[in-house]
């Protein structure tokens, strides 16, 4: 147990670093937040208090984090309360209530796994604040952009079958037209796709995505209508060498994944990925869909203000939750946002497969060491060391490999330390914490808690 928390305590120190590179963002990925001023706005959406009252912690553990809380657990605890005032205090749960009362984050799940161990998972707050539903383990949540590495993953085991070659056009797989009217299209490498390279624009950034998204919540968007969308928008950044990060490009490479194999990228991932690591409740929409809801997402913050005026919402589509003002996902169309991620930010899926997704890419059971490598260090970012789908970081002589995720209504990040074999990851229902509230600064300051813990 001291091995694993002097794990968490140098993962949690590289958390905001490592998250930095995928900050949240209003529609499917996890980047920057743009810092273009929100337009006028003719719809009565206010704008959201800065912080929010305090989110009862409806489920939770009181024991050590190597030891995960029972379902019967949880329920009791939720029912019940504390038995007796003279218990020792949680310090896990009480910086957790802490940030929720800073934030006003409705709920948060953690699951920490070391070696391939059955996770030990937590929850706090609730899923939905009209119903005050708790929030538990079991609830199903949308990890966005931690999509990326698994899609990228999936890519280098074709590359290894000598399906996929790295270096080689993305065109001679899809076609020439497949990114029509790019002027780079023909010269895209799959490389690139992964490394971010491209040149593509990050479409969740951009304010005419939203006016072409705003008027069709309720339908599914193509990859196809994307990549149209991005190719006449033109190349942002110089093709080959700027890394500029982008959903845009693993939309591509999802495809790149259906030509070569004619299976559906959903049943690649599932075949390749989640099977062997038995994962039993990860799906990517939308091709395929958790069979029940997911926890119910919201928006706050500068996103929540300016997500009024760029999608035409109204009052009606917001929520009071303490202090603040987040508008409530659960009253939007749903079928845009759903399917906007797909291969780079579609996976929806219960807290404890996400910590086991994130070690079991990196651990032996989905890629070699040679493919790891190649994961980690294929493009290497002098700023960022952002590979082929993940970021790479060190700090107390221990390695991490990262990635964070934001899609409306959910914050996420997850990360797996490599010389310990350990993977965690952390869910929020809340999109737009900002600097030091996001998650990776949660984890962070999380982490000298953990390294105390028997």
């Amino acid at each position: 147990m001291r091995r694993l928390a002097a794990a968490l305590l140098s993962l949690g120190l590289l958390a905001a670093a490592c998250s930095s590179t995928d900050q949240a963002v209003p529609t499917t990925t996890a980047t920057a937040p743009t810092t273009t001023a929100a337009p006028a706005s003719t719809t009565s959406v206010p704008p959201p208090a800065t912080t929010g009252a305090p989110a009862t912690t409806v489920t939770s553990t009181t024991a050590a984090p190597a030891i995960a809380a029972s379902r019967d657990e949880q329920e009791a605890e939720a029912d019940g309360g504390a038995e007796s005032s003279d218990e020792p205090v949680d310090p896990l749960g009480a910086a957790i209530e802490d940030w929720m009362e800073r934030t006003g984050a409705p709920g948060l799940v953690l699951a920490i796994t070391q070696g391939g161990a059955e996770p030990a998972t937590f929850a706090w707050g609730v899923s939905d604040i009209a119903t005050g539903t708790p929030m538990t383990v079991d609830h199903h949540m949308r990890i966005g952009s931690v999509t990326k590495p698994v899609t990228a993953a999936v890519i280098l085991q074709l590359v290894s079958e000598g399906l996929i070659e790295l270096d080689a056009p993305v065109a001679q797989y899809l076609g020439g037209d497949w990114a029509p009217g790019y002027e780079h299209a023909a010269a895209v490498t799959v490389r690139d796709l992964l490394g971010h390279t491209s040149g593509f624009v990050e479409y969740a950034f951009d304010v005419q995505f939203y006016q072409l998204a705003a008027p069709r919540l309720a339908e599914q968007i193509s990859p196809e209508e994307i990549l149209q969308f991005a190719s006449e928008y033109g190349p942002v950044a110089e093709l080959g060498t700027e890394r500029h990060y982008n959903t845009t490009g693993y939309l591509a490479a999802g495809l790149l994944i259906e030509a070569v194999t004619g299976n559906t990228a959903a049943a690649e991932l599932r075949s390749r990925v989640y099977e062997p690591l038995g994962l039993q409740h990860t799906y990517l929409t939308p091709d395929e869909f958790p069979p029940e809801p997911t926890a119910n997402g919201y928006v706050g913050g500068t996103l929540g203000y300016i997500l009024g005026p760029l999608m035409g919402l109204t009052s009606d589509n917001q929520i009071t939750h303490g202090d603040a003002i987040f508008v409530d996902i659960g009253t939007i169309p749903n079928d845009l946002a759903r399917s906007a991620g797909w291969t780079g930010g579609g996976i929806e899926t219960q807290i404890g497969d996400a910590a086991m997704l994130i070690r079991g890419l990196f651990a032996g059971d989905v890629l070699d060491e040679e493919q790891v490598t190649l994961m980690t260090t294929g493009h290497p970012d002098p700023v960022n060391d952002y590979g082929l789908g993940i970021s790479t970081g060190e700090m107390l002589g221990v390695t991490i490999y990262s990635h964070g995720g934001g899609v409306p209504g959910f914050r996420t990040i997850a990360a797996y330390a490599p010389a310990l074999d350990l993977g965690i990851a952390l869910t929020t229902n809340l999109l737009g914490l900002e600097g030091d509230e996001d998650v990776g600064a949660l984890l962070e300051s999380l982490a000298p808690i953990l390294a105390t813990m028997n």
